[in-house]
This record gives C-alpha cells, structure tokens and sequence, in this order.
C-alpha cells in the first residue's frame, strides 16, 4: 500500500512539472508539436502524462481522454505482455505493433521510446506514428512484384529456345520480327551468336544460367538480319524441350528506352543549372530562419569537397557531396528557433528535438529527383561506425561512405565554430578529437585525409 501510494505522490508531482515546462517553454506547446506528423506523449510508470494532439488523433481520441490512462491499453492484447516486458527496461526501444482505437478497428504503428531522465524521474518520451496504409502499400507491391516476375521469365517480347550451341529450336513470331525476320520459324537452326556484337559475354550468361543462377536481366548489342543495331534485354533459363537441354530465353527491344535514357541524361546536364539553383534555395531556406546554421553548411560543403577530393572522388560524385553539405541541416527548418538559439546548455528532451533533424532533412528532399544519393546522405550524416550515432544507430558499412564524409566535415566545423549551447574548440583541439576517436566514431579514411588537408593549410575562407 506504501508504494502505491509513492507511486501516486509521484505521478502527481511529476504532472505538474511537465505542466510547468508546457507553459514555460514555448517549443513543448500542443500549437508547436502539432507541425508535425507524428504522434507525441511522455509516460511515466506506465501513465500517459502528456501528448500532443496528433498522438490522440492517431488512436481515435481526444486528449483528455488519453492523458492518465495506461500506455499499453492501447496496445492490441496478444501483444502487450511482450512489449511490455521490454519497456520496462531503461533503454530506448523501436518496435512496430498493432493499436487499438476508440472505435474499436485495429492500426498498425511504429513507436520510438527514448528515456529521459528528468529530475529524479525516468521518462519515456513516445513517438507514434501510424504506418497501417504503408503495410498494406508495402504488400501491394509484394504483390505486384510477384506477378511481375512470372510476366517478366515467361512473357516477355520474344521467347526463344536455344540449344547448347546457341541453335533455335523455338522461336515465337515476336523474337522472329526483333531479328528482322517474319515468322518464328524462319530462325529454326540459324545461330543466336550470329546476331551478337559481343558473343564472348552471351556466352557467360549462358554458363551462368546453366549453373542455375539466373534469374536477373542483362544487356545485349546485336544486328538484326537488315543491319540494324538493337539494344535488347534478355533473361533466362535451362529448360528441356522436345527431349533435349537447352536455354529458354525471353527478351525485348530496349533500343527506344536506351535513346530515352540518353536524352534523359542529356536534359539532366543541361538543366544542371537548374538543380544549382534549386540547392541554393533549399540552403537559403534555414539561413532565413537561422543564420548560422547557413553559413555552417557552406562550410560543411567545402571541407567535404575537399575530403572527397583527396580521396579520389570524381566528377559527379564530387557534385553530389558538395550538394549533401549545402543541405545536410536543411530539417533544421522544423525545430523551434527558441532551441536552435538557446544560450547554455541544452535539456535532454530539447536535445531529441534536435536529434530529429535529420530525419525532417531527408523527408524535405525526399520527393526531388536528385541524381545522387542526397536523401540518404542527410539522414545518416549523424550516425557513427560504431552504431552510437542517431536516428537509426546504423553503423560501419551500412552507412554511406558520403555520410561519413559530411559527419566529419560537420564535426570538426561545429567543434572551431561558436555554438550558443557551448564552448568552441581551437582547430588544433578539434583534430586532435577526430583522430583520437578515429574507428569508433568516424571513418579512419575519412579521418587520415582531413588531416593531410589541414596540414596543408584548408581554411574556411570565402565561405
């Protein structure tokens, strides 16, 4: 009975402190979190204490129907006890499930627990998102892809029998016309290595094939039977037919797609100058917000370029860096400016608003054709090798080699650069950490080249 009653006194005590920091600081306020997309709230022993009303929405409620109940009565029964168990841990956990609603109608969603301790109290600060239609996307694609796989071995434009030197024995009227012939029949006992331009690499794919390892689309050159070059795409597999071993191919004419694609890249050079500007407008977009954060991506562009370069990045590769640094920080645009300006130290829970950055980042781009990997960059560009970085504590291999780059450009400028939240470093100091923490944090590449190009004399002028 003693606990109980502890356990009440602190719930009490502790709703009123999160009452107080509600009316105290302005980036906590239902108006602020509803800009978001996700669903909020704060748990305390199992207690819903605070949530925004998007959290509330999600599960068909208002929110003073939600504040004081208990977390896992929303959770669906057959999958409480397991979650719960986990919960109860000090840890942060990301797991999806099934939620019940008001209504009774069951949701997916995917919820992210991070523990916060404030004051004398552990939190659990809940992120809620409802992912139920993109399950049910995700299962119409599976089942796209699956018919699609059946059309794509067995019906594509020309379906062809080959025996072990190449010989038609069957032919559709479809490869028939590809090649320049009318019927199917016309290539019964002409030679497929005929049409090639490169016979040599027909040749592997059909070793490959006889080794049971087909199954994905290759390219080929050939000439028709009027002179014409074709592009075709082809597929196989072994088969038997009419009592003898053979390959069954299926393939079509990608000569037009192959002209497209080039034109295509051809429209994407040109119009290149457009994409420069389209960067430089997303940049302007946080320096309109936050100033500094501007200037500390020029800088994080050019000392990124200056790594890539030195460890022989090339061309458009080079492009895509620089465009990622320009824009590494641009989901900085949705966290309050009372948090990005703050003076002195950071709370924790002001810390997880900026530790969302990232992930705003990557949304903002996601929908913009970049021809680089510029949404994956910006995601990752605060995660470390050994997993300890956010928001996805992805780590060595799995993290884009670019991401590396921009995370140690981003590091060392935030280290000799003023930060309102804490004291600069001077750059001797700022290196000095990047090597120490070299293989645990940041690429050793990455880290060894840095340091040759500030032995060299880089500087952050013209930025």
């Amino acid at each position: 009975m003693n606990d109980i009653n502890k356990n009440n006194r602190n719930l009490i005590k502790i709703k009123k402190e999160i009452n107080k920091l509600i009316k105290k600081e302005k980036f906590f306020s239902n108006a602020i979190l509803s800009i978001y997309e996700f669903g909020f709230s704060i748990v305390y022993e199992k207690k819903i204490i605070f949530c925004n009303e998007k959290y509330a929405e999600i599960l068909g409620y208002e929110r003073d129907e939600i504040i004081g109940e208990n977390f896992f009565d929303f959770i669906v029964p057959e999958q409480r006890e397991i979650w719960e168990k986990r919960i109860i841990e000090k840890s942060d956990l990301t797991f999806e499930c099934g939620c019940l609603k008001k209504d009774g109608s069951e949701i997916f969603v995917r919820i992210n627990i991070k523990c916060i301790r404030y004051k004398d109290f552990i939190l659990k600060f809940i992120i809620l998102n409802d992912v139920t239609n993109e399950k049910l996307n995700i299962k119409k694609i599976k089942d796209f892809e699956e018919n699609y796989k059946i059309l794509s071995e067995t019906l594509l434009d020309g379906v062809i029998i080959l025996d072990k030197k190449g010989r038609f024995i069957f032919a559709n009227d479809i490869s028939a016309n590809i090649l320049g012939f009318n019927k199917g029949k016309d290539l019964i006992g002409k030679n497929f290595f005929d049409f090639l331009i490169d016979r040599e690499k027909f040749e592997n794919d059909l070793k490959v094939i006889e080794q049971g390892k087909s199954g994905y689309f290759i390219e080929h050159e050939i000439i028709d039977t009027r002179g014409l070059k074709l592009s075709i795409e082809t597929i196989g597999r072994k088969t038997n037919y009419q009592d003898e071993e053979g390959f069954l191919i299926s393939f079509r004419d990608i000569t037009d797609r192959k002209i497209m694609i080039e034109n295509l890249k051809k429209a994407i050079e040109k119009n290149k100058r457009i994409l420069d500007q389209t960067v430089i407008a997303l940049s302007e977009m946080v320096g309109q917000k936050d100033p500094y954060t501007a200037i500390h991506q020029k800088r994080v562009a050019k000392l990124s370029v200056a790594i890539a370069k030195g460890m022989g990045f090339k061309g458009d590769l080079i492009e895509g860096i620089k465009i990622s640094g320009l824009i590494h920080d641009i989901g900085k645009i949705y966290i309050p400016s009372d948090i990005l300006s703050k003076p002195g130290k950071l709370t924790d829970i002001e810390w997880e608003f900026i530790k969302l950055h990232p992930e705003f980042g990557a949304k903002i781009v996601k929908n913009i054709e970049f021809p680089y990997e510029i949404e994956k960059i910006i995601l990752q560009h605060h995660e470390r090798i050994d997993g300890s970085g956010y928001p996805k504590k992805i780590k060595g291999e799995n993290i884009l080699l670019e991401a590396k780059i921009i995370s140690v450009a981003d590091s060392i400028e935030s280290m000799i650069f003023h930060r309102p939240y804490k004291e600069k470093k001077s750059l001797k100091e700022a290196l000095e950490e990047i090597e120490n923490k070299s293989g645990k944090l940041y690429e050793p590449e990455v880290v060894n080249v840095v340091l040759k190009i500030f032995e060299k004399g880089f500087n952050f002028e013209d930025c």
